[in-house]
């Protein structure tokens, strides 16, 4: 066994995102895999084992005129959820790879991967009307069943990093029942199809269906406040939906590549890729500093997972598989409402089909979402037009990275992806214009009650949807290779983050080196992920098993987010329950915190607050519902003992 060590970070950090260095946790890799890792790789000896590298060890500055070409095996550009996905899972199959990954903002997960720039829906098509679109007068499930299967490829692997303790917890993922909604005849039809085609499979087999108010009011009864009894509506509910922190699993997934002895470089934006004789890619980096000097670095192979810089980063490179494609940015908003009486009337994921002319991006739905600690529902989004790729940078060095990847042989792609969208550019045009009370009135046709004051406008993510050279606009994601499989590429946007981890190994699938190192990928990849490989809908009991471990793990577990910040409150609990009779008297508490210099009418407001029902003995629960009060109640401090 190969011992790891993990700094465990506390329950209010790992809220914020911030990975402060606490108590120690100790798992282990199992040396099983790390010996079948090392036996399919024994061409050039065993492959090192993954152990996390002190920080203290982290190379030192020098000024730029001194440092010679930096050499890697794997440069990856970008820092968001995707690009730390492919880093870390490299790192992992290629311990002893040099990795670099380099970010333009000054910290990753900035953009799209943001928690304030998503809705954090774990998209496993439970709920979403995108994916079981009417074709040919029938309802198609066939995307469904893909992006559900892609879906659950990602929670596999973070139980296995969460296992292992490559991540610390699973503070990034929450359970949030997955809701469909619908309104009319016609897509109470629709809907009613969608539920009989998916329930046959094992993924959906859980999914209720109906058309009673009083039902849909129980599941979440902001949806019928204020909304008549005779309205024809109907919904669907999943109970084991995900709300997901994206934003904090990239930083997750950054530092812990980073410990792994990956090197994530900041402030830093790649001006130049030109490729050499021996097929590596020269890169020149800008860096934010003081010198003039373009840091130099060569690197065996390129990953650009950039979001909406891609496509330049692609075109930088020369590779001619990239001619004729275009991005065409769609900004977002979102209203947010942080009113606990509201937000107390929903715990789910609820998604409506667009509106007619919409993109699928912007189809409407109601999160509930736990951000820094604190509950809150978005609903939108509110589409748009900017011409930028990121929010970051600044509107006007943002708009001209995007006329940067404007190019003789994109430029009709584009007018014919305007052409053949006229419904696209006219309902863009019609959100542009739209006022306060008319977004107002759209938030009201989902729940009939909300007040203005409840809710608050902010911008979401900026996406760039791919454009064809035929002119056909992609919604989806779209890997771009070049054809000696040396730099790979990821264009495109959603459900990119939600299946991250399906879409690392493609792009790593892309790479030349697949083929080189096939069986030992495979062997590990299967190690991690236990349906790799398998469908999970066609072998008997196999989805229930592996939702039953990712559940527990993730979920549920003592590894879970909730789990774990429960268990520091109960460690401190054990501390002062020195005789270990699982209650502590009054007279116990109002002791040690005599002893930390509490004054007396602090203890007794704390006291009186945490043994509820004043018996003169506290249980765990009522130490732990009353925790934020023991520990706030410690700063109003009397003279010294």
């Amino acid at each position: 066994m190969i011992l790891v060590r993990r700094a465990v970070s506390s329950a209010a950090s790992r809220r914020c995102g911030l990975l402060t260095l606490a108590q120690p946790r100790y798992r282990f890799f199992s040396s099983a895999l790390e010996k079948q890792w090392a036996d399919a790789a024994n061409a050039t000896g065993k492959v090192k084992p993954v152990a996390k590298v002190p920080r203290a060890a982290a190379a030192v500055d020098v000024p730029a005129q001194a440092q010679p070409i930096q050499e890697v095996d794997a440069l990856i550009v970008g820092g968001g959820v995707m690009s730390c996905s492919v880093g870390l899972m490299m790192k992992l199959l290629h311990p002893d790879w040099k990795i670099l990954i380099v970010e333009q903002a000054d910290r990753v997960g900035a953009e799209c991967s943001n928690e304030w720039r998503n809705a954090g829906t774990g998209h496993a098509a439970l709920c979403e009307p995108n994916y079981t679109p009417m074709v040919n007068g029938e309802v198609d499930v066939s995307k469904a069943i893909a992006i559900n299967s892609k879906f659950m490829v990602g929670m596999q692997w973070w139980t296995w990093l969460v296992e292992t303790g490559v991540l610390p917890d699973a503070s990034f993922i929450q359970p949030a029942p997955h809701i469909t909604f619908v309104q009319g005849e016609k897509n109470v039809n629709w809907l009613r199809e969608r539920h009989e085609k998916l329930q046959a499979y094992p993924s959906f087999a859980e999914m209720e269906y109906t058309e009673d108010y009083d039902k849909v009011k129980e599941w979440c009864s902001l949806l019928c406040a204020g909304r008549p009894r005779d309205d024809v509506i109907a919904a669907t509910r999943h109970p084991s939906g995900t709300e997901c922190n994206f934003g904090l699993l990239t930083r997750y997934l950054a530092q812990s590549f980073s410990e792994l002895g990956g090197e994530v470089q900041m402030l830093s934006t790649v001006s130049s890729l030109e490729q050499q004789v021996d097929k590596s890619w020269l890169i020149g980096i800008d860096k934010n500093h003081l010198s003039k000097e373009t840091q130099r670095v060569r690197a065996k192979v390129v990953f650009a997972g950039a979001g909406g810089g891609t496509l330049r980063v692609l075109q930088k490179a020369g590779i001619p598989e990239v001619k004729g494609y275009a991005g065409m940015p769609v900004s977002g908003k979102f209203l947010v409402c942080q009113n606990p009486e509201v937000i107390a009337q929903n715990r789910n994921k609820i998604y409506s089909p667009a509106s007619v002319g919409a993109p699928p991006m912007s189809v409407p739905h109601l999160d509930w979402r736990t951000i820094y600690g604190r509950d809150c529902i978005f609903f939108g989004p509110f589409a748009g037009f900017s011409p930028t790729v990121f929010n970051q940078k600044g509107p006007v060095a943002s708009t001209l990275d995007w006329f940067a990847t404007l190019k003789p042989n994109n430029i009709m792609p584009l007018i014919k992806t305007g052409l053949y969208n006229l419904d696209l550019v006219q309902y863009l045009c019609k959100e542009l214009m739209a006022s306060k009370d008319k977004q107002l009135e759209t938030l009201r046709g989902f729940y009939p009650d909300a007040k203005a004051e409840d809710w608050t406008m902010i911008w979401a993510g900026q996406r760039i949807t791919t454009v064809d050279p035929d002119g056909t606009l992609q919604f989806g994601t779209k890997v771009m290779a070049s054809k000696d499989k040396t730099i790979v590429g990821l264009l495109g946007a959603s459900p990119g983050a939600s299946v991250s981890p399906h879409i690392a190994i493609e792009c790593l699938d892309h790479f030349h080196a697949a083929s080189d190192f096939e069986k030992q990928w495979h062997m590990a990849l299967a190690q991690m992920i236990p349906s790799y490989g398998r469908d999970l809908n066609a072998e008997a009991g196999l989805y229930d098993k592996t939702w039953a471990r990712c559940s527990d793990v993730l979920l549920h577990g003592e590894l879970s987010g909730h789990k774990t910040a429960q268990q520091n409150m109960e460690k401190v609990f054990l501390r002062l329950d020195v005789d270990q009779s699982g209650n502590l008297s009054v007279e116990d508490l109002r002791l040690h915190l005599q002893k930390n210099g509490v004054a007396a009418e602090s203890i007794d407001a704390v006291i009186n607050k945490i043994d509820a029902d004043h018996s003169g003995d506290i249980t765990r629960d009522e130490f732990t519902s009353g925790f934020s009060d023991f520990v706030t109640g410690q700063f109003a401090r009397g003279p010294a003992k």
